[in-house]
């Protein structure tokens, strides 16, 4: 049974033409939690990452018309009380990857952010993703804090995370 999405859905346009960014709206549920699950499945559940989208403030997902299916998704909370945006949970599914879709998503999330003026969007990424880190670097996120055994309740080898922040002007 496909269980859709439905809150009010904000389009971006991209430079490219096959692919489409959409904020909230109504999609496959599904659909969303298979992109993220194939990027966090040795850390999360399917039914963890099911959790966190339905109980997320925000979701952004891109499209590709031509493959008919999401191809990357980002959930976000809003739950810092000083203006700023948790980036929880951000993936694109590997078939995908190598073709700008993170910085096409990430800069989308980034121009939403701030014309509802959000003062920043934090996140924390493993020590040794040295390609997420680089994907957050290029678009304007600076690690702020190193935290130890952050991620101690997952199988990573040495568990300790950035927590990266990008501030919003």
């Amino acid at each position: 049974m496909t269980t859709l999405l439905s809150r009010n859905i904000t389009k971006f346009k991209t430079n490219s033409s096959n692919i489409r960014i959409y904020h909230n709206g109504q999609y496959p549920l599904e659909d969303i939690a298979n992109v993220l699950y194939s990027v966090f499945h040795l850390y999360s559940s399917y039914e963890s990452i099911i959790e966190m989208i339905n109980i997320s403030d925000h979701i952004f997902f891109a499209y590709d018309q031509i493959q008919h299916r999401c191809v990357a998704g980002a959930i976000l909370s809003n739950s810092n009380p000083k203006g700023g945006l948790y980036l929880k949970l951000f993936g694109v599914r590997k078939s995908s990857q190598h073709r700008g879709l993170g910085t096409k998503l990430l800069t989308a999330i980034i121009q939403w952010a701030y014309q509802t003026r959000h003062k920043f969007i934090y996140l924390h990424v493993h020590v040794k993703n040295f390609k997420a880190i680089g994907l957050y670097e290029k678009v304007g996120f600076r690690k702020v804090e190193y935290i130890p055994d952050y991620y101690n309740q997952t199988p990573k080898d040495k568990p300790d995370a950035f927590r990266m922040t990008l501030i919003l002007r």
